[in-house]
């Protein structure tokens, strides 16, 4: 049996591994294990909504599919998220 915060990881990992975040996790080489780690609950719901409600999803496609684009630029998540890679 799971307790409610393990079930909410679980799902809140389902939700990650079903959105761009985990592609941008993947292309910064920090891995989701790693990602959890150094990340509380909020945290990562923050980036969820952030992902969720981003205009920029083409230039995240173009960019992970390696054309040569700046994630500061258009992602919203990137500082935060270049900072867990390279901490």
């Amino acid at each position: 049996m799971y307790s409610q915060q393990e079930t909410s990881r679980e799902e809140q990992e389902a939700i990650v591994k079903g959105m761009l975040l985990s592609n941008m996790l993947e292309h910064l080489e920090l891995s989701l294990d790693c990602y959890f780690r150094k990340t509380s609950f909020p945290e990562r719901e923050c980036h969820i909504q952030k992902c969720r409600r981003c205009a920029c999803v083409r230039e995240c496609v173009h960019m992970l599919l390696g054309e040569s684009i700046d994630p500061d630029t258009f992602c919203p998540n990137s500082e935060d998220l270049a900072q867990l890679a390279y901490s």
